[in-house]
């Protein structure tokens, strides 16, 4: 079942892959957005970080950040992480062959970071590249260290290297894969040229936990380096050359297996060339190592004897996914072939030495064995991986001792499995799947670091019988989140810091923003999905806790009634509904008794079907928190509730237009034509939130919501049975992450911002209306806003106003305050230290001065703070 879970989980993986590039190739979309940045740049930041003297453990700060430190008179806010501690695939693992031996990883959305040994936590290395620089949340497909140099790490990441303007009359900017280069540990870093090239990347698409490194350098020549890409074959840049196609013989990547979709588009997906390795004992130093191999899937393992002119298939299995190469020359290589399209999965273990192949597969030849490392000192002690399982050989691969990993909690789900006491509270039994790197510290032969899709663990003893792997998270965090509530229920009376909106574990009630949550979202009484009954065994409704991965695409509270709040979003691949009501601050959830389901017509006319509601966004009244509002993402129109969930009814455009002539009852948007239109932006994804829908915080009897569908904005003032139409034609369109923010201290006063799109490189005005909705206008004191939340402010009746945006001419994007209503701004972060790439939404709370959330795809939740 372990295996049939990961087939599951990488077919997830797949699908949510391709459909995102469906919507690039479509619509331009990616799930985190664009801020703007000087091509030319430099990114520099302070080596100086906080001090931590106590042993940390999950239930600490998890902060440390790399920024200058701030005095007290400094206007700058003091960002840190909410601790959360796990979530988001950490893909990769190097660890320098040089003292200090530097622990490197790297995510697929949320950057790279270097382990602190002194203070034993994470630095995160790339919070200065705004998104609009890395295509998107900053996923690092490759990271590698000069054998040489223990100071020059390299990643490899999407760059924006040009703009041009599309058909759509838009200023659009092109992307490249872009090898960076720090001289100091990841503090500074500078492109070194291949972005223009015009190479795909693809750290967040299938087979990016089970490749690398794809980045080498030479052992022997440090200025020699390669990259290993997908899509473009092998390139290489020796010194202050530029970088150059190799080929000599090796396979055109067009040639290699499922290089294009079934429809003819381009697959991003395939593995193409997935490592480069160089044999140190073939050269002298400064000059170069004349044996390199690198694996192809789809092809196999390709070595040069003559430093890379030539090239020779030596076979060893069609499937190479990493290698490592030991001090007497032996090549160990892991293989695999993720299950899809109808085939299972495939691969193994094998080593090669003498010109030979030997098949040291340690546990069947039906998986992924996602990597292998090679201790540096022992040429015959390797170790290998699958999922939850851990293999070590001191005998080159002829015997192996075989360790199930267990790094969870207690998980009622799973109560005979051990629990890990390195895990935080809500760490479920399946925490240990999915692994992805393995490497034994060349400075520690003892110690060894493992990855999977929840982080980072490692064994101070592997020799042991049964070596103990603990989490290794502080200050790693990596979680996609969507959004963030803060209900202003007061402190003192039991009100959490925050609620929590987030991909993978539905969503988090932080009672404490600086201590772990002790449970995520955990809705009882969800019916299960019936097409997947292999998968809920004997059950009618998903048990507590929740047992799969699920995200929270949108969740609402009642202003004045904050012991309310509800959620929904999407089984993430079960492709299902998740959702929920709570009325006691977030600690309990229980599913609505029903869900606005509908009776449609199947695309070939040839009956009817039911069509059920997932994912979008929820709108919760402040005065009655039975009246909620759900524009689902996908299946069906938006709906609304006046009993809590009890029953469901269509909300009406009373501003409709006429009926479709000629009106086919068959067709659904015929059928539809008087009702709320479904929102652009909403309906692309469950994997995207577009806060479409309000509810007014202020009007008295909380009937007021608001919607935007792109072109068009709505109100309703029955609690959403009926729309009229407001402004139309004067906001910004085609936007995939529009935001309404109702003013919580003002009824009628209504603002929204409008983040760009990916590929923009303009961006959009601040606008409000004074009037509920009926008409905007920009904001004169801000030159573009990304974000805007409300906070606690200096009256009741003034609140202070956050954005993400720029003011007063600035060239990049920034926090900002202001304490007078938008009539001046103070700025509260350092763009060029923190730039908040992937910054999905902004959220201030009401009760405590100087306190705004960001949400963050792939780098979790950040939470500033600020005196006076």
């Amino acid at each position: 079942m372990n295996s049939l879970l990961r087939q599951v989980r990488l077919a997830y993986s797949r699908s949510k892959a391709r459909f995102l590039l469906l919507l690039g190739l479509t619509v331009v979309i990616i799930l985190v957005w664009q801020f703007s940045r000087p091509l030319s740049e430099i990114f520099v930041q302070s080596s100086s970080v906080q001090s931590n003297p106590v042993p940390p453990s999950f239930k600490q700060s998890s902060f440390v950040q790399l920024q200058p430190k701030q005095s007290k008179s400094s206007p700058l806010f003091n960002w840190r992480n909410v601790n959360i501690q796990g979530m988001g695939y950490v893909t990769g693992l190097t660890i320098a062959p040089l003292s200090p031996h530097d622990v490197y990883v790297r995510t697929d959305v949320g950057g790279a970071y270097r382990f602190d040994v002194s203070r034993n936590v994470w630095l995160p290395l790339l919070d200065k590249f705004d998104t609009n620089f890395a295509k998107g949340g900053v996923g690092v497909e490759s990271v590698a260290v000069d054998p040489q140099q223990a100071q020059r790490v390299y990643v490899a990441i999407n760059r924006n290297y040009t703009t041009f303007k599309d058909k759509d009359g838009k200023n659009k900017y092109k992307y490249g894969a872009e090898v960076m280069v720090s001289e100091n540990r990841g503090v500074t870093w500078t492109p070194t040229g291949l972005a223009p090239k015009n190479v795909f990347l693809g750290p967040n698409q299938v087979y990016r936990s089970d490749t690398g490194e794809r980045i080498a350098i030479d052992p022997n020549k440090s200025g020699l380096i390669y990259f290993a890409s997908r899509r473009d074959g092998l390139w290489k840049k020796d010194g202050q050359q530029d970088w150059s196609r190799v080929s000599g013989g090796l396979p055109n990547p067009s040639t290699l297996p499922e290089y294009k979709l079934p429809n003819g588009t381009d697959n991003p997906d395939v593995p193409g060339f997935t490592f480069v390795l160089f044999d140190k004992r073939s050269g002298k130093p400064n000059s170069i190592s004349r044996v390199i191999y690198v694996g192809v899937h789809g092809s196999g393992v390709w070595s040069s004897a003559n430093g890379g002119q030539s090239w020779t298939n030596i076979g060893g299995g069609v499937d190479p996914v990493r290698g490592a190469i030991a001090t007497d020359g032996t090549l160990y290589v892991s293989f695999g072939t993720i299950a899809a399209n109808g085939k299972p999965a495939s691969g193994g273990v094998r080593k090669y030495t003498n010109n030979n192949w030997t098949d040291i597969t340690p546990d069947g030849k039906d998986k992924v064995y996602a990597a292998v490392t090679v201790q540096a000192d022992q040429p015959n002690t390797v170790m290998a991986i699958f999922d939850r399982y851990v293999y070590r050989s001191t005998n080159g691969g002829k015997n192996w001792n075989k360790q199930t990993l267990y790094m969870g909690a207690y998980d009622a789900n799973e109560p005979q499995h051990p629990v890990n006491p390195s895990a935080p509270p809500y760490y479920q039994s399946y925490s240990a799947t999915g692994a992805a790197a393995i490497a034994i510290n060349p400075g520690n032969s003892k110690q060894v670091w493992w990855t999977n899709g929840w982080g980072v663990a490692r064994t101070d003893d592997v020799t042991v019988s049964n070596p103990a792997y603990q989490w290794v998270m502080q200050n790693l965090e990596e979680l996609d989140s969507n959004l963030v509530r803060v209900p202003p229920k007061p402190k003192a009376q039991g009100g959490a810091d925050l609620l929590s909106a987030v991909q993978d574990k539905i969503g988090f009630r932080h009672v404490d923003r600086n201590q772990v949550p002790s449970i995520n979202f955990h809705p009882v009484n969800i019916p299960i999905n019936p097409a997947f009954k292999w998968a809920n065994p004997n059950w009618r409704v998903y048990p507590v806790p929740f047992p799969h991965v699920a995200g929270a695409t949108g969740m609402d509270y009642s202003y004045k009634n904050p012991d309310y709040a509800a959620f929904v979003g999407a089984h993430q691949w079960q492709f299902w509904p998740v959702y929920g009501m709570t009325k006691d601050n977030g600690k309990t959830w229980q599913a609505f008794e029903s869900i606005p389901a509908e009776k449609l017509w199947k695309p070939d006319k040839s009956g009817l079907e039911e069509v059920i509601p997932i994912g979008g966004q929820i709108a919760m009244s402040p005065t009655n928190p039975q009246n909620m509002v759900w524009a689902p993402t996908w299946g069906g129109w938006p709906h609304y509730t006046t009993d809590g969930g009890k029953t469901w009814n269509l909300t009406i455009n009373k501003d409709h237009p006429p009926q479709p002539k000629p009106y086919d009852p068959k067709n659904n948007d015929h059928t539809h034509y008087n009702v709320l239109p479904k929102a652009w932006a909403n309906s692309i994804s469950p994997w995207l939130s577009a806060y479409i829908l309000a509810s007014d915080r202020q009007d008295p009897q909380g009937k007021t919501f608001y919607y935007y569908d792109g072109w068009t904005f709505y109100y309703s003032k029955d609690g959403g049975a009926n729309w009229q139409k407001g402004a139309s034609g004067t906001l910004p369109q085609w936007l995939v992450r529009p935001a309404i923010v109702s003013n919580p201290t003002q009824a009628g006063d209504v603002w929204m911002s409008f983040a760009r799109n990916p590929e923009d490189v303009n961006s959009n005005k601040l606008y409000r209306s004074t009037d509920g909705g009926k008409t905007f206008s920009a904001i004169s004191t801000v030159d573009s806003c990304e974000f805007i939340t409300f906070g606690k402010g200096d009256a009741e009746q003034k609140p202070y106003i956050y954005i993400f945006g720029r003011v007063g001419g600035a060239k990049k994007d920034t926090i900002y305050k202001s304490v007078d209503m938008a009539k001046t701004w103070i700025a509260i972060s350092d763009p060029n230290t923190q730039s908040f790439p992937g910054l999905t939404y902004l959220e201030g709370d009401m009760r405590s001065l100087n306190l705004v959330y960001a949400a963050v795809s792939g780098r979790g939740i950040i939470a500033g703070e600020g005196g006076r």
